[in-house]
């Protein structure tokens, strides 16, 4: 499909052979914009390095929006063979509605689980929706909707289990989802040890404030593991039907950097220059939430996943002459945060 803006044409792919897949909130989507499908700092980044692009993200987001809302709908599940960039810049909507503290902790699970999704390709994973390396006990049920594809146990002690092998040494990723509406709690175990429990509620409650989501992607990395074939077991400890969802689970140890998807993770913005604004002070709200951002690309990177963090604040600076309001930059500001991209690229 082509889209005309500003005497520019340009082609609009679906997300499944886009090269380069950007998402986030109204910042990426280029909210205030005359014309984002040209103007937006992913269109830009695409057309400087000649890529198709499909840009998933939605206003007004937050970082547990973007599975339910954003990745799951579309579909996105990246293979070897597509080798695509990622972009996810989120969090300002986070620090707005949500501010620092408590909500941090479901912030992170969100983005840490959007960010492994993509990271690791479909080879290096064992999912639900599957047909080999899943076996399950007791009543459940694959939940296919918005193409979740995820198993949902169905009573106290029943379980899914993952069976994988991994090449080295190593963690193994899982993603679980977690509900707001869900009181169900379970254990899980590796080869039969257990190493951990949890719980489909979080605390706080996900409840993002605009788009309204209830659920969403969780992440847990599990204990390092020999190489070699290892199961994953997950068991309902909680009675009735409600139970756990569970994804699937994969292992950072496998294919090289150099044939993995490129996942560029985003600072927070700067806000417009305002003396009293928290977000701009240098241990203010949106430095707190960035601190966590950091950490999850380190965490990653040291995985040996390809995972980088792009700084828009080395390039954008929220002066008046780049934003249209205190959020959201205007095409020089836009160009700006295309930059700090392309630094990465």
């Amino acid at each position: 499909m082509i889209l005309t803006g500003c005497g520019v044409e340009w082609p609009f792919v679906p997300t499944s052979v886009a090269q380069y897949r950007a998402y986030g909130d109204s910042i990426t989507h280029g909210f205030t914009l005359d014309d984002p499908a040209t103007q937006s700092y992913p269109n830009l980044v695409a057309k400087y390095e000649h890529v198709t692009l499909a840009n998933n993200a939605l206003s007004a987001n937050q970082a547990c929006d973007v599975p339910t809302l954003q990745i799951f709908p579309n579909q996105d599940s990246p293979t070897l063979a597509t080798h695509p960039t990622y972009s996810l810049l989120i969090g300002t909507n986070d620090v707005t509605f949500k501010g620092v503290g408590p909500y941090e902790a479901v912030f992170e699970l969100c983005h840490q689980a959007t960010i492994s999704w993509f990271a690791l390709p479909a080879e290096s994973k064992v999912l639900a929706g599957g047909t080999v390396g899943v076996t399950t006990t007791g009543p459940g049920a694959i939940d296919t909707t918005n193409n979740w594809n995820s198993w949902t146990t169905g009573g106290l002690g029943s379980t899914v289990s993952f069976a994988i092998t991994t090449s080295y040494a190593g963690p193994i990723y899982a993603w679980p989802r977690i509900d707001d509406d869900n009181p169900a709690t379970y254990s899980y175990s590796v080869d039969g040890v257990v190493v951990g429990t949890g719980s489909v509620q979080t605390t706080p409650r996900i409840a993002t404030s605009a788009a309204h989501t209830t659920n969403s992607l969780s992440f847990l990395r599990l204990p390092s593991v020999r190489a070699g074939k290892h199961v994953v077991t997950f068991t309902q400890t909680s009675a009735g039907a409600n139970g756990v969802s569970v994804v699937g689970i994969g292992t950072p140890t496998g294919p090289s950097a150099n044939s993995l998807p490129t996942v560029l993770v985003g600072t927070i913005p700067f806000h417009i220059q305002n003396p009293t604004d928290p977000c701009n002070f240098p241990k203010g709200t949106c430095q707190v939430y960035i601190e966590d951002i950091e950490a999850d690309v380190n965490l990653f990177s040291a995985d040996g996943l390809n995972v980088r963090l792009f700084d828009t604040r080395k390039y954008m600076f929220g002066t008046p002459a780049e934003m249209n309001d205190m959020l959201h930059p205007n095409r020089l500001g836009q160009m700006e945060l295309s930059r700090s991209v392309e630094a990465l690229w």
